[in-house]
Parts: C-alpha cells; sequence; structure tokens
C-alpha cells in the first residue's frame, strides 16, 4: 500500500513531467516563431523546460543541479520536443503568431514549476517570503531565458500578468501549507489558481501599469 509520503512524490512527479512537456513545447513553438531551425528548437525546448529550477538550484546552493544527478527531465523534454517538431513539419500553415498551443502550454508549465519550485524551497526549511520568490523564479525562469534567446522582451517585464500569477499561485500555496492543508489539497488550488489567472490574462488582455503611460499597448506573448 502507498504511503502518504510516496502518493506526494509521485504528484510532484508527475507536475514536473506536466511542467517539462509544456514548456518544451512552447520552446518549440517560440524556435518556429524566430526562424530557428531543429538544433535551436532542441536548445530552447531545453533551456526553457530545466531553466528555471537551475536557476533556483544555485540559488539554494543545491550543486550539482538536479537535472545533472536526476536526467530523466531532459530526455521527457527531449522527446516532447520531437514530437512537437514533427507535428510542425506536418503542419506548416499552424499559426505561430497567435498560437494557442504555445500560449497553454506556457500556461500550464508555469502553474506546474511555480508550485514544484515552492516546495523544494519549503524542504530546504526557507521561509514562505523566500519560498514564494523561488517558486516563482522556476516556473518563470526558463521562460525568460527563452526570451532573451528569441530576441523577445522577457514577458516579466513588459505588463503581462505573468510572474505575477505565479507570485499569486505560490503565495496561496504557502499559506494553504502554513494553514494546516494537504500538499496535494494545496497543490491543486494553486496550480489551477495560476492557471486560471494566466489564461485570464492572455483572454482578456490584462496589464500591469507601466512606469510611463505612454499609450503603447504592444507587448510580447509568452509562449
Amino acid at each position: 500500500m502507498i504511503g502518504a509520503s510516496q502518493t506526494v512524490e509521485w504528484a510532484f512527479t508527475v507536475l514536473v513531467i506536466i511542467g517539462t512537456v509544456s514548456f518544451a513545447v512552447s520552446g518549440v513553438m517560440a524556435a518556429g516563431r524566430a526562424d530557428m531551425d531543429w538544433l535551436g528548437a532542441f536548445v530552447l525546448a531545453l533551456v526553457v523546460a530545466v531553466g528555471g529550477g537551475t536557476i533556483r538550484d544555485l540559488l539554494t546552493g543545491q550543486i550539482p543541479v538536479n537535472w545533472i544527478t536526476e536526467p530523466w527531465p531532459i530526455f521527457v523534454a527531449m522527446g516532447a520536443a520531437a514530437i512537437a517538431l514533427i507535428i510542425l513539419r506536418f503542419r506548416p500553415t499552424l499559426d505561430l503568431e497567435s498560437a494557442p498551443l504555445g500560449l497553454v502550454a506556457d500556461a500550464l508549465g508555469l502553474s506546474a514549476f511555480v508550485v514544484v519550485g515552492t516546495q523544494v524551497a519549503l524542504n530546504t526549511n526557507l521561509s514562505g517570503f523566500l519560498a514564494v520568490l523561488l517558486g516563482t523564479v522556476t516556473g518563470v525562469g526558463g521562460g525568460v531565458i527563452r526570451d532573451i534567446l528569441t530576441g523577445t522582451k522577457p514577458a516579466v517585464l513588459v505588463g503581462q500578468v505573468y510572474a505575477a500569477a505565479g507570485i499569486a499561485g505560490a503565495t496561496v500555496y504557502v499559506l494553504l501549507i502554513a494553514g494546516g492543508l494537504s500538499i496535494a489539497l494545496s497543490t491543486v488550488v494553486s496550480v489551477i489558481l495560476i492557471l486560471v489567472i494566466r489564461l485570464a490574462s492572455i483572454k482578456w488582455g490584462w496589464q500591469l501599469p507601466k512606469v510611463l503611460n505612454t499609450g503603447d499597448d504592444e507587448n510580447s506573448v509568452a509562449g
């Protein structure tokens, strides 16, 4: 019979798989928009999939980083990227500019990795405040690197409700755990919250206020 700790471990493994696949797909979509070749798409998929976790591990002093000691997320990302590339090969007319698949994949990856990163931080006995910061870094770090490599302004800097969605979800997760709610239920609530906020912001064009009100609402879109 599987114990509670094993159930939680499996649940977070599933979250890592979801986040890895989702971010790898969003990386391939971004590579397509940037007119990269297949190698560039694989590189971008891997960077997005493990970038945030790598930054988190370095900040918490976990050396070597997680994907060095447990490389299976690399293979998952490569497999997801390969499938996405094959689909794009047979669907060359796919609209990469609006690409709802890429947007949804990015939102799903953000949701999964923010919660995973927050729990990893809590496991190292960091404060709730630092756990929220590291959880958000885990969720948005890979996307920031992706945007830089494709010459796009990072979504977290140009008014999009992206990192803000991660901060909200990570904060709720920490508060629920502190309030005695189970890890499983806290995870479900927080993942759904981040996903809903991010997708709603895309659908209705929610924006954070800019430093200067220039009237220019043109922002890059992650995914």
